[in-house]
C-alpha cells in the first residue's frame, strides 16, 4: 500500500510491533543529518596593500539563523606562497591568558594545513583544511595563515578598512595581525616586533553549514517570516472547515520539520543586496585605475629626472609606489621594480651633488657648516641607494638583466662610498661592494664602472681601510660645486667622522 510518510521503527504492515515503540512522526529531528558543503564562499577586498609572511584573523559565526554549526573547509590566498601552514584556535586571537597573548602562544593553536604551494601572484590558491574547523553560532575561532618562505612577498594582505573585513548571512571575518617573520608565532624579527595590528585577510573562505530543523523547542531561533508561517499553519489546522485540519498535528509538525528556514521568505535585514556589480570586478577596476595613475606619476618623475630635479622626481616615484601598494602581480611587480631602481639612481645622483634644488639649498648654509651638511646628506642618500637597490633586485624579473646589473653596480658604488663616511663599518661596506660589483660583472662583464669599483674595493681590503682611504674625505666634498671655507675643510678632514655620525643620528630620528 502507498505510504505517504516513513513508518516508525518496529512497524510492519502498518501495525505497531511493540508497546514501547513510538511513531517516527512524533520524534522530530533536532538537526540535519548532513552538511551543505562547497556552496558558500566569501571573498574579501583585495587592494594588495602589503605582502609578507603571514596573516591572523578572527572568524565569527552569526546567530541570526538556526545554524547548528559552520564548517570551514578551505582557505584561499595568493602571493609567492611556498611552505604554507594554516593554524586554528578556539576563541579570539585578541584573548590574553595570564601573561600570554593568544597570537604568540603556539600551544593554543592546532595545525589544520601544511603543504608547499607554487607561487600564485595573480590567482587565489586553494588550501584544504584537515580537520575542518567548526564554529557554533555566537562563537569565534582564530585562523592563522603563514609561510616559512624567506622574503617579504609570501602572502598578500590589506590595511584595515573597516571594523569587519567581510560578512554574509552566516559569518563574518574580522581584521587581525600581519606577521613579518617567517618563523611562525615569533615575536621578533630584523625590524623589531614582528606583528602589525590593523591588517585584513585577503582571499577566500569556503565553508559548509549544518542547519537546525524546526521543532517547538527551536521555534524562537527561526526568522520572523518562518515563525509567521508556522503560526498560520497551526491556526488553519485548528479551523475545522480547513482541509489542513484533516491531518494529525504530528503530521503537520513533521512536514514543518523539513521546511528550510527561508521557504517562508527572507527577512529584510538578512536580504542580500541586489547590486549587480561584482565586488571583485569593482576592486579589479580600481586596481587597474591605480596602475594607470602610477604609470602617469612615473612618467612625470622621468621628465623631472631629465631636468636634474631629482628630489622632485623622488616624490613622484614614491607616490607611484604608494599607488601600487603591495604590487606583486605581473605588471605591478615589474613597475614597482622599475620605480625602486629609479629611486636608487636618484639618490645616487643627489649624493653626487647633481640636484639643482639641493645645490641651491646648500648654498644658503653658512660656508663653515657646508661640509658637515653635505656629508650628512651624502650618507643618508647612499644608505637609501643601497636600500632601494636591494628592493629593486627583490622584485626584478630574472630575465631583466639590465635592471639587475645596474642595481648591483649602484649598490656596489653606494657601499664603496659609505665606507669612506663610516669608519666603524668600513670593512663591512667594502665586502658588500665587492659582492655586488662581482655580481654585476657576472651579468655584464663590459661594465667599466663595476670593474674599476671592484679593483678599488679589493685593493682597500688588501691594504687596510685606513691607508687606502686616508685622503678620500676631501675628494668627496670637492665633487660638489659649492664654495666652502678652507679652514672649515681642514677642520672637518681631521674631525669629520664624529660630526657626520652624530648628524646622521639626528636625521634618523625624523622622516626619511
Amino acid at each position: 500500500a502507498y505510504q505517504p510518510f516513513p513508518l516508525a521503527a518496529g512497524v510492519v504492515g502498518g501495525k505497531m510491533q511493540g508497546p514501547e515503540s513510538r511513531p517516527a512522526l512524533t520524534r522530530l529531528a533536532s538537526e540535519a543529518d548532513y552538511v551543505i558543503k562547497g556552496t558558500y564562499t566569501a571573498d574579501t577586498r583585495d587592494f594588495e596593500d602589503h605582502t609578507f609572511s603571514g596573516i591572523m584573523f578572527d572568524v565569527v559565526c552569526k546567530n541570526d539563523l538556526p545554524v547548528h554549526h559552520l564548517e570551514l573547509t578551505h582557505v584561499w590566498v595568493r602571493g609567492r606562497l611556498g611552505p604554507i601552514q594554516v593554524f586554528a584556535c578556539v576563541g579570539s586571537i585578541h584573548e590574553v591568558s595570564g601573561n600570554h597573548r593568544k597570537h604568540t602562544s603556539s600551544d593554543q593553536w592546532t595545525r589544520v594545513h601544511a603543504a608547499t604551494h607554487e607561487p600564485s601572484t595573480e590567482d587565489l590558491k586553494q588550501m584544504k583544511l584537515d580537520p575542518v574547523v567548526q564554529v557554533k553560532p555566537g562563537e569565534t575561532v582564530g585562523l592563522y595563515v603563514h609561510s616559512l618562505a624567506p622574503g617579504d612577498q609570501a602572502i598578500v594582505y590589506n590595511n584595515q578598512f573597516a571594523a569587519v573585513t567581510v560578512e554574509d548571512r552566516h559569518f563574518k571575518v574580522l581584521p587581525g595581525f600581519a606577521h613579518v617573520s617567517n618563523r611562525p608565532f615569533s615575536e621578533n624579527c630584523a625590524w623589531g616586533y614582528a606583528w602589525r595590528d590593523g591588517r585584513e585577510f585577503v582571499g577566500r573562505l569556503q565553508y559548509g553549514l549544518k542547519w537546525k530543523l524546526w521543532k517547538p523547542e527551536h521555534h524562537k531561533l527561526f526568522p520572523g517570516p518562518f515563525k509567521k508561517m508556522v503560526m498560520t499553519l497551526m491556526l488553519c489546522h485548528r479551523r475545522k472547515s480547513a482541509l489542513l485540519s484533516r491531518i494529525p498535528e504530528t503530521v503537520l509538525k513533521y512536514i514543518i520539520n523539513f521546511c528550510a528556514w527561508d521557504w517562508a521568505g527572507v527577512p529584510e535585514e538578512l536580504a542580500i543586496c541586489g547590486d549587480d556589480r561584482n565586488p571583485a570586478d569593482m576592486i579589479k577596476a580600481r586596481r587597474e585605475e591605480e596602475y594607470k595613475n602610477a604609470v602617469g606619476l612615473r612618467d612625470e618623475g622621468l621628465r623631472l629626472f631629465d631636468t636634474r630635479d631629482f628630489t622632485d622626481a623622488v616624490q613622484k616615484f614614491a607616490e607611484a609606489l604608494a599607488m601600487l601598494r603591495g604590487g606583486i602581480t605581473g605588471k605591478r611587480l615589474h613597475l614597482s621594480a622599475n620605480l625602486y631602481s629609479l629611486l636608487a639612481h636618484c639618490c645616487l645622483q643627489i649624493a653626487d651633488g647633481k640636484d639643482n634644488d639641493v645645490l641651491q639649498f646648500v648654498n644658503t648654509i653658512p660656508a663653515n657648516r657646508r661640509a658637515v651638511t653635505i656629508r650628512s646628506l651624502q650618507r643618508q642618500c647612499l644608505e637609501q641607494t643601497y636600500a632601494y637597490g636591494i628592493r629593486a633586485l627583490a622584485r626584478a624579473d630574472r630575465n631583466d638583466t639590465k635592471l639587475i646589473s645596474c642595481n648591483h653596480c649602484r649598490i656596489g658604488v653606494a657601499s664603496l662610498r659609505l665606507q669612506r663616511l663610516d669608519s666603524s663599518q668600513q670593512e663591512s661596506h667594502l665586502l658588500q661592494a665587492v659582492k655586488h660589483f662581482r655580481m654585476c660583472l657576472g651579468i655584464d662583464s663590459s661594465n667599466v664602472e663595476a670593474r674599476t669599483g671592484l679593483e678599488t674595493a679589493e685593493t682597500a681590503l688588501r691594504q687596510g681601510t685606513e691607508r687606502a682611504e686616508g685622503s678620500s674625505m676631501r675628494n668627496i666634498i670637492e665633487g660638489w660645486d659649492v664654495p666652502m671655507d678652507e679652514e672649515e675643510e681642514e677642520e672637518n678632514t681631521r674631525g669629520e667622522e664624529k660630526q657626520g655620525a652624530s648628524s646622521m643620528e639626528e636625521e634618523k630620528g625624523g622622516p626619511s
